[in-house]
């Protein structure tokens, strides 16, 4: 058997993989050892698993299902309105202009858009000001740090839509229009033909832009904070209110681990209800 011969192409990948590899992997092993008590910014340093057992007292768990709530319920929505809106788009003309047009969010930065949101569902904001107005409501909804993080919500699929659009739109947008006709002459509809070709056809993209928003949204600071309730929060604003707030740095690289195989589990068992989903539709 003929050995195969190296691809030296490869080391061209190096500069960026390389320089990836050693901050992010050197930044990963800092803070798996600061969570067992190793590289202490403020006294000796020791292996301990204090940290870890102290972790759960501090209100770990209502941090974690919030910040998975939040996470599975944003990106659940988001791809609810992408697949439509893909598909409309696709169909109207100038569609690469309303698709440009669409994306525009993307490029707005985090801090502004909790502004936009905020104008619109803050208690004297254009949404109760509507609802009043109409008789709907006889005082103004409270949607703006509210204790089932509604305003955070919106924010994210404000944000993160235009995000999952880029990724779905083209997969939605490269399924044949012969294989498309061919089900209509047999005698398909739009929503069979949705589910029995563009659906399979495009689910890979879909996985991929789900995973992506989820863990974009369960490691978010920014909005959650801004637009979330006061109590529970995000892993990531307890994080930073244990290293900034209380110097505690060892428990907060505790939280940051557990975010990062809380991710990994979430996306592993995505993955798998995935293809098991793909291969029932095809």
């Amino acid at each position: 058997m003929k050995k195969k011969k190296f691809e030296w192409g490869y080391l061209l990948l190096l500069p960026g993989l390389g320089f990836v590899a050693l901050f992010l992997g050197a930044a990963i092993v800092m803070m798996a050892l600061q969570s067992v008590g190793f590289l202490n910014f403020t006294g000796e340093s020791s292996f301990s698993m204090e940290y870890w057992k102290g972790l759960f007292q501090v209100n770990f768990y209502d941090n974690l299902i919030y910040s998975l709530k939040i996470a599975v319920c944003a990106s659940l929505i988001c791809i609810a309105i992408v697949y439509p809106l893909s598909l409309i788009v696709k169909n109207m003309p100038w569609s690469k202009t309303w698709l440009s047009l669409l994306k525009i969010p993307m490029f707005i930065p985090a801090l502004v858009v909790c502004l936009i949101i905020t104008n619109v569902l803050n208690y004297n904001g254009i949404l109760n000001a509507v609802l009043g107005g109409l008789g709907l409501i006889q005082e103004p909804l409270v949607l703006r740090n509210d204790p089932w993080g509604v305003g955070a919500l919106a924010t994210q699929v404000w944000k993160n839509v235009p995000f999952m659009l880029l990724i779905v739109y083209s997969s939605v947008e490269s399924v044949r229009k012969d294989v498309l006709d061919a089900g209509r002459n047999l005698g398909a509809g739009r929503l069979r033909l949705f589910w029995e070709i563009t659906l399979p056809l495009t689910m890979p993209s879909a996985l991929v832009a789900v995973i992506m928003t989820f863990i974009k949204i369960f490691n978010d600071y920014t909005i959650s904070r801004v637009m979330g309730p006061i109590y529970p929060s995000t892993l990531s604003n307890l994080m930073h209110k244990q290293a900034y707030l209380y110097n505690d740095w060892h428990t907060a690289a505790c939280i940051g681990c557990l975010m990062m195989v809380t991710a990994v589990i979430f996306v592993s068992l995505y993955t798998w209800l995935g293809n098991r989903l793909a291969k029932q539709l095809s």
